[in-house]
């Protein structure tokens, strides 16, 4: 009995030593991960250096942090213990993951993660050595948990002696950031930090992303956006939502190398780059521009058909007595107003509630510009014919037995301000970037204003008949020129149509004109009945009913996401283009636009597109950009702010060095040849 105890206790004794660790692999369990140290030598010299590496070996789903852990966690701490004269380096970091945990950012590292130590050796010291760690680090996954331990090697004093880790050990040192080998910068532009790194021309870069080393200086959770050149490219990030506290960047770039990514150091001074404030224009001077604008607003394509038909109205109304023509062209302004007030206290809603908003605006929705199309072939079709529509179609402002009824010139005027959304006159774009950046009173007060300008011209005529005196007479030629009115408002429609096409699938278009024919035979169908029998004339307007139904199911209500627009073009304009060019001291010109803005289009014939500019931009190495607003564009919207804008057109000038030029609204090609001869 005696001998079988001796027996089983040497036994138990020999599988314990068996499963003991050596001294060189000395390892912590903490459960949810385990701590080893590895070196990539046995033996250690005189004055030497030696890789010493911590590993992390993290059960599934659990993870570790780097130094900046991000937007939640806790880095490792390594405190050494070493024989007397030996030194330890800071942590050598490998290169980190992005670990998102919803809505945070974190950075560390899953699975596995050696973290490394240079030690260095003094000239004397004894034939053994022992290096102990005490590490400290913070394991999470849905919960997190504090955890610590110790681990120790031994090493001999000799010549080096690679042990089997060393071949590991320098492949993780080959993941430790080094430093980026060509030209780079960083500056703040816009409430946007960009870098702007130089590469050679046969680098592919398939992605980028900053990791800081300070806390504060990035918002973690947000894009990083990458903008590709042949010998540069840029990185966009956003600053931290709290104020920037610091004017330098430091902190390790990951990029995307042909399947593979590197890691460089980076750390460089945060330029301010030709930062323009506002255009400071008082309240006063933003009523008075308005009203400027307003007038200006008359002459413009859009408005047009709907106004002349207006004075039309006047011309005949000039036969009957003054009083009541006074009555009409007020009540005309009360409509114009009421409306202009309308469309400011949604703007003003819209814009409190965070949204980034703008004059025309509403024709970034494509369900905004479906229901235009069909108003506007409803009122060419109401120009063109004798349509008497009973108390509705007439009352828009335009010929038939209820003409001079005050509710059509109220409407008219309503009807005139929607037309006028796509156009802006000059000063018209001072004065609403100012509306609607102040109180809700003082954004009312200009609006009002605007609204006064646009209908002051009917207010004249309606208080001069003197006038209206200078004016043919009535008569047939007044009909043909309302049916000659139809053309524009169905051109306008066609218009229309083509700015639809940059906001969803061309089968979309297709069913928005199916629904603008099915509205005409609507129409034609209750025209028809009017003179028919009690039962056709209720199956009429059933009939006409049904077709009205079908159009407007027929509209579409989103944009369509899969569709391209110019921000793929080499010319699309970007926060980081922009900040890439200026960095460069590139001349650089933005066309701030839009498919429904009428007067960006008329900027473009006369004057963009002209031969004789596009060679002056070509001579003087002139970089265009064009911001395309036809789709809602956070980023576009912040620029026009930015420079005191609500919206387009905007255009703006960089020269190489300073801030930008901003031409007037209304261009032509005279002017803008002169601007861009004068620019340096």
């Amino acid at each position: 009995m005696n001998i079988f105890n001796i027996r089983f206790s040497l036994a138990l004794l020999l599988v314990s030593l068996i499963s003991l660790p050596s001294l060189s692999d000395s390892y912590f369990d903490a459960g949810e991960s385990k701590i080893s140290i590895i070196s990539e030598s046995k033996k250690i010299s005189s004055n030497d250096k030696i890789l010493i590496g911590i590993e992390f070996d993290l059960m599934p789903g659990w993870h570790t942090y780097w130094e900046n852990p991000g937007d939640s966690g806790q880095e490792a701490s390594i405190e050494w213990t070493l024989p007397k004269g030996f030194v330890a380096s800071d942590i050598l970091w490998p290169g980190p993951e992005r670990i998102p945990v919803e809505p945070l950012m974190t950075y560390g590292y899953e699975n596995k993660v050696v973290l490394l130590t240079e030690i260095k050796s003094p000239k004397e010291f004894p034939e053994e050595v022992n290096l102990a760690a005490k590490i400290s680090w913070l394991t999470c996954k849905e919960i997190c948990i504090p955890q610590e331990g110790k681990v120790d090697i031994n090493l001999t004093r000799g010549q080096k002696l690679e042990s089997k880790d060393a071949f590991r050990l320098r492949n993780v040192l080959e993941t430790v950031p080094k430093k980026y080998p060509n030209e780079y910068r960083a500056s703040l532009l816009n409430e946007k930090i960009f870098l702007n790194l130089k590469k050679n021309n046969d680098v592919k870069i398939s992605q980028a992303y900053f990791f800081p080393y300070d806390y504060g200086l990035i918002d973690y959770s947000a894009e990083q956006k990458l903008e590709n050149n042949q010998n540069s490219f840029g990185l966009e990030i956003e600053p931290p939502p709290i104020e920037l506290k610091t004017n330098n960047l430091k902190g390790v770039l990951e990029l995307g190398l042909e399947g593979s990514s590197k890691f460089y150091e980076l750390s460089t001074e945060l330029e301010q780059i030709a930062e323009t404030k506002p255009i400071k224009v008082t309240l006063i001077t933003a009523i008075i521009f308005a009203f400027l604008g307003g007038i200006i607003l008359n002459a413009m394509p859009c408005v047009f058909p709907i106004l002349s038909i207006k004075i039309l109205s006047f011309i005949e109304q000039s036969q009957g007595s003054k009083e009541k023509l006074i009555l009409h062209g007020l009540v005309f302004s009360a409509g114009v107003l009421s409306t202009f007030l309308l469309m400011a206290a949604l703007l003003i809603s819209l814009r409190v509630s965070g949204e980034a908003i703008g004059w025309g605006y509403q024709l970034q929705s494509p369900l905004v510009v479906s229901l235009l199309i069909y108003l506007f072939v409803i009122v060419g079709i109401v120009f063109m014919g004798n349509l008497v529509l009973g108390s509705s179609l007439t009352r828009l402002g335009v010929f038939g037995k209820n003409q001079r009824s005050l509710l059509s010139s109220f409407l008219t005027g309503t009807l005139a301000v929607i037309v006028a959304s796509p156009c802006t006159a000059p000063f018209m774009g001072p004065a609403l970037g100012v509306a609607l950046l102040q109180p809700g009173m003082q954004s009312i007060a200009i609006f009002l204003s605007l609204g006064l300008g646009f209908s002051f011209p009917y207010l004249l005529l309606s208080f001069s008949p003197s006038l209206l005196s200078k004016l043919p007479k009535p008569g047939e030629w007044m009909l043909t020129l309302k049916q000659l009115m139809a053309f524009p408002m169905w051109a306008s429609a066609l218009w229309l149509a083509w700015v639809l096409s940059s906001q969803v699938s061309i089968i979309s278009v297709f069913l928005v004109l199916l629904g603008a024919l099915l509205i005409a035979l609507a129409l034609w169908l209750v025209e028809k009945s009017q003179a028919s029998k009690v039962t056709l004339k209720r199956l009429s307007l059933l009939s006409s009913l049904g077709l009205i139904v079908t159009a407007i199911w027929l509209l579409p209500y989103t944009n369509d996401d899969n569709k391209t627009s110019l921000k793929d073009g080499q010319n699309a304009f970007s926060a980081q283009k922009l900040s890439l060019l200026r960095s460069e001291q590139k001349i650089v010109f933005i066309n701030f636009t839009a498919d429904w803005c009428i007067t960006c289009k008329v900027n473009e014939a006369i004057a963009l597109n002209q031969k004789e500019v596009k060679n002056i931009l070509k001579q003087k190495g002139i970089t265009y950009l064009k911001a395309d607003w036809t789709r809602k564009d956070g980023e576009i919207a912040s620029i026009l702010e930015r420079y005191g804008r609500t919206g387009v057109p905007l255009y703006l000038l960089f020269p190489s060095v300073g801030d930008p030029i901003i031409l007037p609204e209304i261009l032509t090609e005279e002017l803008l040849l002169d601007f861009l001869n004068k620019i340096n």
